[in-house]
């Protein structure tokens, strides 16, 4: 297909929108664990039940990537949704233990099937020399959602009755994500230029192939560590916060997501003009800068100057990575590709607390935070192993 020149097209700003209100359906449960409490969930299976979403994420991500793609994501989509309304209003009827698993199971596979559908076409509809920049707005949809929904939430709970009522006011956002994918749909038809051509699914052989090149697999696991590391000091932070006697652990937050989304939104041709590899190398090496310095904290006042540090390394960091992965990759494995960078995120926000937590306990603050710098390290020296591989072929 002859790839569009123009970043900002129905389309793209379509997914965006569709990525943001399905993660609105994501982030309405930042108050599950709380609920799980009230309904006499042992404190140990809570855990699991939340982080069910993301195993079930996972591994769609790992073995039904490869039948998505431009032709049947609007399907793929429009199927997503159903079942996330579905799952939505499932807890008012659902309180056991096993019920809950299989809700969360449920609503893992409604985000992989919007998901995968909206990155396959993502992919699709954007110009090769605007990759950077196209994730970097991407990733802001995300960034909107995690930030604006459990504020909003906040604000009407005197207006909602119980959790419940949340989790299914939610999937009202997920009206206008239908309209807008039947609408991508209908202008499929009318534009053949808009997705890519029905075609025959990649055989397993060209996959495995896919995966053992070097730049791919590399990419894949920078992206595990990159979330790995946020994830690890999204859930780990407070406890940290909660020693140093930090009070407002909000301003952190808000400092490092504000200037990652300013970054992205500003900077967003930078992503293009620069070198990705060694954006890639100056974020990691960023972050474990990061993590120096929460380790030597000198009082709780330096906590937001850190918090720009960690919002200057990871607002550059994904925007690079996942441009970097478009680039290489080759057009029909494009949309696999994108998929399982997907499935990185969701491995690195399930392993990040696990490990992060287990370091916490077993060898402190002090444990995590070393192991965290190192982590950071490795990924920027993956990222020159990256840059010499790029050297000897042409992308």
């Amino acid at each position: 297909m002859t790839e569009p020149r123009k970043l900002l097209t129905f389309e793209f700003v379509g997914l965006c929108l569709i990525t943001f209100l399905s993660c609105c359906n994501i982030t309405v449960f930042y108050n599950l664990f709380n609920y799980l409490h009230s309904l006499g969930i042992p404190a140990e299976l809570r855990g699991l039940v939340i982080g069910t979403y993301s195993l079930t994420a996972m591994v769609l991500y790992l073995v039904a990537s490869p039948f998505v793609n431009a032709a049947n994501a609007p399907r793929s989509m429009l199927l997503g949704i159903v079942v996330l309304t579905i799952s939505g209003f499932g807890y008012f009827f659902v309180h056991s233990f096993p019920g809950l698993l299989a809700l969360r199971i449920l609503n893992g596979a409604g985000q992989f099937c919007v998901g995968a559908g909206a990155m396959a076409l993502f992919v699709a509809v954007i110009p090769p020399e605007k990759s950077g920049q196209a994730f970097g707005i991407y990733s802001v949809a995300i960034l909107a959602a995690y930030g604006a929904v459990p504020a909003v939430m906040d604000t009407l709970a005197p207006l909602i009755p119980t959790p419940p009522h949340g989790y299914a006011a939610a999937t009202v956002s997920l009206l206008p994500a239908a309209w807008i994918v039947r609408q991508i749909r209908r202008r499929q038809k009318e534009k053949q230029g808009v997705a890519l051509p029905r075609g025959s699914l990649p055989e397993w052989a060209d996959i495995r192939a896919n995966l053992t090149q070097l730049p791919v697999a590399l990419l894949i696991l920078l992206n595990m560590g990159y979330f790995a590391n946020w994830s690890s000091l999204f859930f780990l932070f407070k406890g940290f916060a909660q020693l140093k006697g930090i009070a407002n652990v909000g301003v952190f937050f808000t400092v490092q997501t504000g200037l990652m989304i300013v970054i992205r939104l500003l900077a967003g041709r930078l992503f293009d003009s620069v070198d990705k590899v060694l954006l890639v190398g100056g974020s990691f090496v960023t972050v474990a800068v990061s993590h120096l310095a929460l380790d030597h904290l000198p009082g709780a006042w330096a906590a937001p100057l850190v918090g720009v540090l960690f919002g200057l390394g990871m607002g550059a960091g994904y925007p690079a990575i996942n441009g970097l992965m478009f680039q290489v990759s080759p057009p029909r494995f494009r949309s696999l590709n994108a998929n399982l960078m997907l499935f990185a995120v969701q491995a690195g926000f399930f392993l990040g607390p696990v490990i992060g937590g287990a370091l916490v306990a077993h060898h402190g603050y002090h444990g995590y935070f070393s192991a965290s710098i190192g982590l950071a390290l490795v990924a920027a020296t993956l990222s020159r192993l990256l840059a010499r591989q790029r050297s000897r072929q042409t992308v």
